[in-house]
């Protein structure tokens, strides 16, 4: 079986409809839970990479996060931004071509940040760690959700912050950012999360 088949068959499994609706919400967020090497469609282990779980985890926030309705920038596709030097190597291409909010999902690549602007989803890599703060004072000009995985992030302003602990990938929230932005993290997603900071903006 190709590396981390099994575990992104249950997740886009999920997300299509294969499942009964009112479990899929649940089912969906606690699949991402798995702890990583294991498939939770099959009975043997898989190697499932700590970035197969991450980039099944930004095509679910997509899913469990609203936008105003004049937040997305097309009505036809949804945009999954990488700014600097991307971490996940082929593990997004489960995700291209995906649907979320009524959109297909397009993976972009930036090296600027001036060329962000049109982006929904923005994964700002580690790379870009020395120059986060312009990088976020930037974004707060757009409806735009930023994610990361770096320590500080959701203290920086940041808005999701990905951690990985006890061999398992896990999420922080800073509800404030998102609220500036008026994104809306569903509740669902909020309960799951390792920590939450909603101080006033």
């Amino acid at each position: 079986m190709p590396q981390g088949r099994g575990f992104s068959r249950i997740l886009l499994r999920l997300s299509r409809g294969g499942l009964n609706w009112s479990a899929r919400p649940l089912l969906l967020l606690c699949a991402l839970f798995a702890p990583i090497g294991w498939s939770t469609a099959d009975a043997a282990p898989v190697a499932t990479s700590e970035y197969q779980v991450k980039a099944a985890f930004l095509y679910n926030f997509m899913k469990f996060v609203d936008w105003p309705s004049d937040g997305l920038n097309s009505a036809t596709t949804i945009s999954l931004g990488i700014l600097g030097r991307d971490p996940f190597e082929d593990a997004l291409e489960e995700v291209k071509g995906k649907h979320a909010k009524g959109r297909r999902v397009v993976v972009l690549h930036f090296r600027s940040i001036e060329e962000v602007k049109g982006c929904d989803l923005l994964f700002i890599c580690a790379s870009e760690k020395g120059r986060l703060s312009q990088i976020l004072k930037f974004t707060q000009n757009y409806r735009m959700l930023t994610v990361a995985d770096q320590d500080g992030f959701c203290e920086a302003g940041g808005m999701i912050n990905l951690v990985f602990v006890k061999n398992r990938v896990g999420f922080e929230v800073n509800v404030a950012a998102a609220s500036r932005a008026r994104l809306r993290i569903s509740s669902q997603l909020l309960k799951l999360a390792r920590s939450v900071t909603e101080e006033r903006p």
